[in-house]
């Protein structure tokens, strides 16, 4: 009796596990769609007619592990990937501060992806004193359109500070440059890395006080057909060395970008 019993259970577990192959490896046929920033190096940006960057290899990476591979074929901008994740076209939101409008369309993991610092960058010969959020009350930002730096300091923007919405970080830094506006809030580590590709580090700065220190999370929309693996992505996101991997994946990042930018402008010249 107790090896009948055991062989049920051997056979149900085979089952089971023939089942969840067959989920995911025929899922593999259709691929995830994902979307990200456009112009968020090294964490993600536009290159080509894909999304490239830390959380592009990230994303592909873990729902891999899952035999579920991932379409990062370019949908247009920030605001318009969040409308579309929104609307169920694309599943994936590669990594996003959390705020309440996204999670009315999106389920985000428990455990961030990865952890961006948030900068106030200045002319540097117009530079200022910020302690707290309160210095920047009454002067003018450049922010690209659908950025949340999240709720509490986009509220706080709203509230106490002059924006104008620009489509790229180029277009921010070049008028902060010519002083047309006082500031740019931007994440430290893909402000410096945009700087120095746009040659223009000697003219902008970071200053030193952070903004705040925000999670970047992936997220999956409600309508989506993969939303039950959200569980097992967050699992391996808490895995032991999944930090260093994304520290040495921002690195590689970083000299990824600056050297396909420094070709574009090799090639701009050339022409």
């Amino acid at each position: 009796m107790r090896r009948r019993v055991q062989l049920v259970r051997s056979i149900l577990l085979g089952i089971g596990l023939l089942f969840t192959a067959n989920t995911y490896s025929g899922s593999a046929d259709v691929p995830l769609k994902a979307c990200g920033h456009q112009d968020y190096p090294p964490w993600n940006w536009h290159s080509k007619g894909e999304i490239h960057g830390a959380c592009a290899d990230v994303t592909r990476e873990l729902f891999g592990r899952l035999g579920v591979s991932v379409d990062l074929s370019y949908v247009g901008p920030w605001k318009r990937c969040q409308k579309a994740v929104e609307q169920g076209d694309v599943d994936v939101n590669i990594c996003a501060f959390i705020n309440p409008a996204r999670q009315t369309y999106s389920d985000f993991t428990a455990t961030p992806m990865g952890h961006n610092q948030n900068a106030v960058f200045v002319s540097k010969d117009n530079a200022f004193s910020f302690h707290r959020w309160e210095d920047l009350s009454g002067k003018q930002a450049a922010m690209v359109l659908g950025v949340s730096i999240g709720e509490q300091f986009d509220t706080f923007l709203k509230n106490n500070v002059n924006i104008e919405w620009v489509p790229d970080y180029k277009s921010a830094f070049m008028m902060l440059k010519h002083r047309r506006v006082d500031f740019v809030p931007f994440g430290r580590q893909s402000g410096l890395t945009k700087l120095a590709t746009l040659k223009m580090s000697d003219d902008i700065v970071p200053l030193d006080h952070p903004i705040t220190t925000g999670n970047l999370y992936i997220s999956i929309s409600k309508k989506s057909r993969w939303k039950h693996l959200l569980p097992e992505i967050n699992a391996m996101i808490q895995e032991p060395d999944y930090r260093q991997w994304v520290k040495e994946l921002l690195k590689t990042n970083i000299e990824k970008y600056s050297a396909e930018q420094a070709g574009l402008s090799s090639s701009i010249k050339n022409n």
